[in-house]
């Protein structure tokens, strides 16, 4: 399968440890502390007093007891954003900014920056929200310097066979054909799973974030039931670079933008000084990828 950024937000370091590996990891880490400290006490507990290993054990059981609750929380998370009303974004691209489908920003600006993402993959997530996207529309796509072109890179459906990455971005297509598509890329963002659950993108959970987005539902409905982008979305699967080979990936002006390492995607200061570059040699600014509406 290709591969994806894992999930879970980013460390300090930038790089993004999987969410949904974390139950398994904390028990691992729990049954490792378990195995080792009782090893430690036995040593102690030698001069006969068992005072030691029970405080020893009395540990073990709190940090168990810490792993359990550490298992809930996520488990938690990962179904918050699948019941109830739809979560409002809190992160919102500027509306006063052109638009055109999933091109956002002046058509004509000497610089394009083309986004591969999927709406289930949580390291997109924070790419969309930590400030990152933020700082590229203010500083280059609210000042014509550049335009931002969104792609739809389903590396989440290809991992556990189900459909939700598509439907998602069918969804998001439907709302681009009425013109929405960024306020739609806001709402799925704010309603994802952080560990990608694909229950987060029901087709039922989809009708209600498009309704909570403030759709004409009368088309929507119709568009996000009958499937009517998916092979559009399909086709770009084929169509994306071949440095593209997981989410969230970043070219500017068609050259690919590496993050630090194998494992991180490309800071705002990466994509920053890519993008001066380009501005301070003009290329053709042709999006890399299929067409963005």
């Amino acid at each position: 399968m290709p591969p994806k950024y894992p999930p879970k937000r980013p460390s300090s370091s930038g790089r993004v440890p999987s969410a949904a590996r974390q139950p398994a990891r904390q028990q691992r880490l729990a049954n490792r502390a378990a195995g080792r400290v009782p090893a430690r006490s036995g040593t102690r507990g030698s001069s006969g007093n068992g005072l030691g290993s029970l405080l020893v054990w009395s540990a073990v059981f709190g940090i168990v007891a810490i792993v359990i609750v550490g298992v809930a929380i996520v488990i938690s998370q990962s179904q918050s954003n699948t019941t109830g009303a739809p979560v409002a974004p809190g992160a919102t691209t500027p509306i006063n900014i052109l638009s055109s489908g999933r091109t956002l920003g002046n058509a004509n600006a000497p610089v394009t920056i083309d986004v591969y993402g999927d709406f289930r993959c949580s390291a997109c997530f924070v790419f969309t929200t930590n400030g990152t996207e933020k700082s590229l529309v203010d500083n280059y796509v609210a000042t014509s310097k550049a335009k931002l072109v969104w792609h739809d890179y389903l590396t989440i459906d290809a991992g556990d066979g189900a459909t939700a990455s598509r439907d998602a971005a069918n969804a998001a297509w439907c709302a681009a054909d009425q013109g929405k598509f960024w306020v739609m890329h806001d709402w799925l963002y704010a309603n994802q799973s952080p560990t990608e659950n694909a229950s987060a993108f029901t087709m039922p959970r989809l009708s209600d974030i498009g309704k909570a987005a403030g759709l004409d539902m009368s088309k929507y409905q119709t568009c996000l039931d009958q499937g009517t982008h998916d092979a559009a979305i399909a086709a770009e699967q084929t169509a994306k670079p071949a440095q593209v080979t997981a989410t969230p990936s970043i070219l500017v002006n068609g050259r690919y933008v590496a993050g630090a390492n194998a494992n991180s995607w490309p800071t705002y200061d990466l994509i920053k000084a890519a993008i001066d570059a380009a501005l301070a040699s003009p290329t053709p600014s042709g999006s890399a990828g299929a067409a963005s509406s």
